[in-house]
């Protein structure tokens, strides 16, 4: 074993290098002491006592000790006879190595508290494990799974019961059609092309697969409102409806132009087997009238008219498309061909097939607004919007769905001016106000007459005409 060094200062002997440091100390203030005063005069020595009486720490060592017996001494002060040498030096050595035992056990304890705290520090870090990383990758995942599709549905389940009437109704009429067109399809192929009962109900139910869905054989009346949201949109996946209005598939188109030449129906397969070209024309003409007025409804509703209001300027839409419009489905053979004549003379039925409108809004006057706008109001700074059509026959208007950021709204130009307003452009130029507008943006409602400024749109909003919709041309793709 290594032996232990020991300090030494005169005639003592310390363990530790701190033993001998205080030691030192000590000799020092007794040398300050002594050179400056008589400590063998009792008043002096008397004085130097109450000093360290006053200040317990200073002398630390055997030294100092020495040397307060002598000042008592000399101050006549009778003190406990000092311990002999040997038995002093037993009870420091003692002392001390107590001490030393004590800093040992506080070193112990001290490693012992590092260990518990890292043991600790590092569960708290245990919650960061391959399986709660992966859990909580899960949860993330279906947070944003959530937040994407959950808007979709509740805007497909919850859009108030004016839109669920519009797809129960759409629904009712597309399986209704089918219904029909199958029985058609059926008489054609058994009666016209000769086949049997069995092959006729097979090329019959083939016709009806290039629809997206066959719902010639189901009961809509008995569906649910979600089986019918779920059929709507997946109607409107597959494109057989497109802005509430039904867009037939060309197959189908085929089809339907062969019964007609075989006389069983018009063209849009609501004839019966037997029927005259006038019942069939005009058949064709209130199924076409009908799937116009909802959109024009659906639209108008848009811009946040009720019901009633999205009714009458629908009702004005259609009167000024095609003169009359047939509301009374129970007619007699003199009612049709009278309607048939009307539509004639107008330009609406031609060879016994309906004439349906221009899909362009430019073809009646009416703007063509897509893909991006500048719009600015009373001749504020102009804005971009992104700009889609969701009209579906825009002759008598045309309604633009919007966008800007996060925003959305709805567009709308009318043509009912009729050549009767007439906007002062400036001194010279005065214009046609060509009819309505409608601007609905957030809370950002326009109401006013517009009319067609050179190049562009202008708007007459309450006497003020400074407001402006601009073409977009210069397109970065």
């Amino acid at each position: 074993m290594a032996q232990e060094k020991k300090y030494k200062l005169g005639d003592l002997e310390f363990d530790t290098e701190q033993e001998y440091r205080e030691a030192a100390a000590d000799l020092k203030r007794i040398k300050g002491l002594v050179d400056k005063y008589n400590v063998d005069d009792p008043e002096q020595a008397k004085k130097i006592l109450a000093s360290i009486k006053a200040h317990p720490d200073t002398f630390q060592s055997p030294y100092g000790m020495k040397f307060v017996v002598r000042l008592e001494r000399s101050a006549g002060i009778t003190s406990a006879p000092p311990a002999d040498k040997k038995s002093d030096k037993t009870t420091e050595k003692q002392e001390r190595k107590a001490e030393k035992e004590k800093k040992k056990q506080e070193k112990r304890l001290a490693k012992i508290k590092e260990a518990n705290a890292k043991d600790s520090q590092k569960e708290k870090f245990q919650i960061f494990t391959p399986r709660n990383f992966a859990i909580g990758v899960v949860i993330v995942a279906c947070v944003v799974v959530f937040s994407v599709f959950a808007p979709r549905l509740f805007k497909l389940n919850n859009n108030g019961d004016s839109n669920g009437d519009i797809r129960r109704t759409m629904v009712t009429a597309y399986a209704n059609s089918q219904a029909e067109l199958r029985m058609q399809l059926y008489t054609y192929y058994f009666n016209v092309v000769g086949q049997t009962e069995e092959e006729a109900q097979k090329d019959a139910q083939e016709g009806l697969s290039h629809y997206v869905m066959d719902l010639s054989d189901r009961t809509v009346s008995t569906m649910t409102d979600s089986e019918i949201s779920d059929i709507y949109g997946r109607l409107v996946e597959g494109g057989d409806i497109q802005n509430n209005s039904f867009v037939e598939p060309s197959e189908i188109t085929v089809l339907k132009d062969k019964l007609l030449a075989a006389g069983l129906s018009g063209n849009t397969g609501n004839g019966v087997e037997g029927e005259t070209a006038v019942e069939a024309a005009i058949n064709s003409m209130m199924d076409y009238q009908y799937r116009i007025s909802q959109s024009l409804c659906y639209n108008y509703s848009l811009l946040g008219n009720s019901r009633e209001e999205a009714q009458a300027y629908a009702d004005e839409d259609m009167a000024s498309m095609f003169g009359e419009v047939i509301y009374d489905y129970d007619m007699t053979i003199e009612d049709k061909q009278s309607y048939f004549d009307s539509f004639v003379k107008r330009g609406l039925i031609k060879d016994n097939q309906i004439v349906r409108f221009s899909a362009d809004p430019t073809a009646y006057n009416l703007p063509e607004l897509t893909p991006v706008i500048e719009a600015s109001f009373f001749g504020e700074e102009s804005a971009a919007y992104q700009c889609s059509m969701i009209s579906y026959a825009p002759a008598a208007s045309v309604f633009y769905e919007i966008h800007t950021g996060k925003k959305s709204g709805y567009l709308c130009f009318r043509n009912n001016g009729g050549n009767k307003d007439y906007i002062q452009v400036d001194e010279e130029t005065s214009v046609t106000a060509q009819g309505d507008f409608f601007w609905v943006l957030g809370s950002q409602v326009q109401t006013g007459k517009w009319f067609y400024n050179q190049q562009n749109i202008g708007v007459l909003i309450n006497g003020d005409k400074s407001s402006t919709i601009r073409y977009v041309y210069d397109l970065t793709y």
